[in-house]
């Protein structure tokens, strides 16, 4: 579990620490928001790790779902009808779940 708190914690600076870049060099505002993207994929691969070293973690799960049912409004949204009273609270999902996979990792007891 150290572990992946140690690979939560990189995922969460990359991004803070490109948009410090960012006031230096506009070029860290557009690296930031792109390196939310990898965030995010790495956020995925930690909670399916803390899946698999405990399946009955129910936080875990919530989160998983959660991150499918994003994906699935925003297919919906994107693709099927768009609705622009959906399209802002989707814009901050992502920022929640990281926020919400955070707690959970770090409030997280190590099981053996």
């Amino acid at each position: 579990m150290k572990t992946l708190k140690n690979l939560n914690s990189i995922a969460i600076f990359i991004p803070l620490f490109l948009i410090l870049f960012g006031l230096i060099n506009p070029l860290g505002y557009y690296l930031a928001a792109y390196s939310t993207v990898i965030t995010g994929l790495l956020q995925v691969t930690i909670a399916l790790i803390a899946l698999y070293k405990n399946k009955k973690n129910i936080y875990i799960i919530i989160y998983l779902s959660l991150v499918v049912l994003f994906f699935l409004l925003w297919y919906y949204n994107e693709n099927i009808n768009y609705n622009d009273s959906l399209t802002w609270p989707l814009l901050f999902t992502p920022l929640f779940l990281c926020i919400y996979l955070s707690i959970i990792i770090y409030t997280q007891k190590e099981t053996k």
